[in-house]
């Protein structure tokens, strides 16, 4: 007898019942050599048999082939293991924006009260007390229109090559009254974030209160220097009042003033000479570069649109899941959007999941709604069928209808309509202009447990076995017209199933050839789908019962096997009844077939010419 592994394995019951029958009922006992007609050997006969099987592992009956998607774990259960070849690779970033350049002048004009001695007795030098005075020298004011979708909120902004330059000069008529100041203090806002000044070839720092410190000064000489700018901070106002705002769709405005502060030795002023003057005034300018902002914190919204996003081919369908009634109806399959990115600020996306034909065509579309991926890391975006918690880095969407992409098996699962935003509901540090980088699979992972409408379907066929069954031939009768066929066989076995699946057999007659035989010339049924295992551990037992009845005497003469058809699924279509979601095992849920019995009844002719 010629079969395959696996159908061996899978339908080895039924093919032990069949030929163990039709040999069966070649009797070569009986003393029939005076007699030259057609004999009746009885209205039934019972053939004992102590044929069983060994226990038949599912993997044995569902052949994978060498197919791409499903495998075996280690532990044996059936598992979808699908990852997109190529990796998708999207970038965004946010625009640099540059503020211009601002020129301020402002001017102060020291009084009389600027210069009031500590001591009356100024000129018999008994004292040379300082003289301080402050005042706000330069207002700083300016606004920027600057209309962007990108950016909704910040909180600092670092620039680039920016600078505020300053210069103060002093009038004549002050440069006569006064011959060194032992201190100037500029203070810049407070909101500037300053680097080190530049001054007559020295670099020097800032004190706390972002203020510049510059001693003996001669007036006579005036005073330049230039401080880096390293950004603003727009967080919230100082306490010198100080600000920087941004207003998404306007722009900026900054509030803000350079104060100048002195101290003077009263040794150092000809208090005769301030009497008289008309012009002791102050001047300074202040010129703010063009500030390249490079660097920010806040809340962004880049938008990016995507076309064709990952995907996954199912090569090498499996037999058993290329039938038309296949029904993939998995009861938690899981598409997972694999996304790494280095951009450092989350990112809320929507987009579609669809299943396409060889050719292309969407067959099915899924809409998922808008999920989060994570800045700067890993993230893993589950769509399931059912509930599940999140676990580390993944995020599990639930849409119940997502079977329906793959229930069909299509050619290919792809994402399309993808479209990215930034999330502004969280604070990031990024650099602007900078082309980040994330790359994006489709993956499709997910244990093989049936749901209700769930169906597979393995076909094999059995041949070998017309030698053997060439030669038998019931007696034929007419009524009213009317052949009959005078017999027919009947096999019962009993059957335990650890698969937590309904198996229904249904099967044909095929010839020498390998055509399938009419039902108007053989009729094979089955009786009783295979109940099944409600846990995929504890075997349940059902009786089969198979009757295969011939429509003719010539049949036998070129019937060479059956060809096996065996729906599994999670329901009975009769009881409706249902075990859904226990998991496939290849090696632990097996089937058995014992208690063999093979029934023959009618009438067996033999012809002795």
């Amino acid at each position: 007898m010629k079969m395959n592994r696996t159908g061996r394995a899978a339908f080895l019951f039924a093919a032990s019942v069949m030929v163990v029958s039709l040999v069966g009922c070649i009797e070569k006992d009986y003393d029939l050599d005076d007699v030259d007609i057609t004999v009746g050997l009885g209205e039934s006969m019972t053939l004992p048999s102590n044929n069983s099987t060994q226990d038949i592992c599912l993997d044995d009956v569902l052949d994978l082939g060498e197919n791409n998607f499903l495998a075996i774990g280690a532990d044996g259960k059936y598992n979808i293991d699908v990852m997109d070849d190529d990796v998708f690779t999207a970038h965004m970033w946010v625009d640099e924006f540059a503020v211009p350049s601002k020129t301020y002048k402002g001017s102060y004009t020291i009084n009389l009260g600027d210069f009031a001695p500590k001591s009356p007795k100024r000129r018999v030098k008994m004292a040379d007390d300082d003289i301080n005075f402050n005042a706000p020298m330069v207002d700083m004011d300016f606004t920027y229109s600057y209309k962007t979708s990108q950016i909704t909120r910040l909180e600092y902004v670092g620039v680039k090559n920016a600078k505020l330059t300053v210069t103060f000069t002093f009038s004549d008529e002050l440069k006569g009254c006064l011959s060194n100041i032992s201190q100037l203090r500029f203070t810049m806002p407070q909101c500037i974030h300053c680097g080190k000044a530049a001054y007559k070839g020295d670099s020097i720092e800032l004190n706390s209160g972002n203020q510049l410190v510059i001693s003996n000064v001669k007036p006579s000489d005036g005073v330049t220097f230039a401080i880096t700018v390293k950004g603003i901070d727009l967080s919230s106002t100082k306490a010198d009042g100080s600000y920087m705002t941004y207003t998404k769709g306007e722009g900026l405005k900054f509030h803000g003033s350079l104060n100048i502060g002195v101290t003077v030795k009263e040794s150092a002023v000809d208090f005769d000479k301030v009497a008289e003057s008309k012009d002791l005034s102050v001047n300074g300018t202040a010129v703010l570069s063009r500030m390249l902002v490079a660097t920010a914190r806040g809340g962004f919204t880049p938008k990016r649109e995507f076309g064709r996003v990952g995907g996954v081919s199912l090569k090498n369908v499996p037999s058993f899941l290329r039938d038309d009634e296949v029904n993939l109806d998995l009861y938690d399959p899981q598409l997972n959007i694999n996304i790494v990115s280095n951009v450092p600020f989350a990112n809320k996306m929507t987009g579609a999941i669809v299943s396409k034909d060889i050719k292309g065509n969407i067959i099915h579309r899924i809409d998922v709604p808008q999920f989060s991926y994570k800045a700067n890391g890993e993230s893993v975006i589950s769509v399931r069928r059912r509930p599940a918690s999140n676990v580390s880095d993944t995020t599990v969407i639930v849409i119940p209808d997502i079977c329906d992409v793959i229930r069909n098996l299509p050619d290919s699962i792809a994402l399309i309509d993808l479209v990215g935003v930034g999330d502004d509901s969280q604070t990031a540090d990024i650099e602007l202009d900078k082309n980040y980088r994330g790359t994006i699979r489709l993956s499709v992972a997910s244990g093989i447990a049936l749901a209700e409408n769930a169906v597979v379907v393995y076909k094999d066929d059995y041949s070998g076995w017309n030698d053997q069954i060439k030669d038998i031939s019931f007696v034929e009768t007419v009524k009213d017209g009317v052949k009959s066929i005078e017999g027919y066989l009947k096999v019962t076995a009993h059957v335990d199933n650890k698969i937590p699946a309904f198996l229904t057999l249904t099967a044909n007659g095929i010839d020498i050839n390998g055509n399938v035989i009419g039902s108007d010339r053989l009729e094979v049924t089955v009786e009783n789908p295979i109940k099944p295992s409600l846990n995929g551990t504890t075997p349940t037992e059902t009786e089969v019962v198979i009757y295969v009845r011939p429509k003719d005497n010539e049949v036998f003469k070129t019937l060479d096997g059956l060809a096996f058809r065996v729906m599994m699924s999670a329901k009975d279509q009769k009881s409706g009844d249902k075990v859904t979601g226990v998991m496939l095992n290849a090696y632990h849920q097996t089937l058995k077939v014992k208690d063999l019995k093979i029934q023959k009844y009618g009438k067996v002719a033999v012809d002795l010419n």
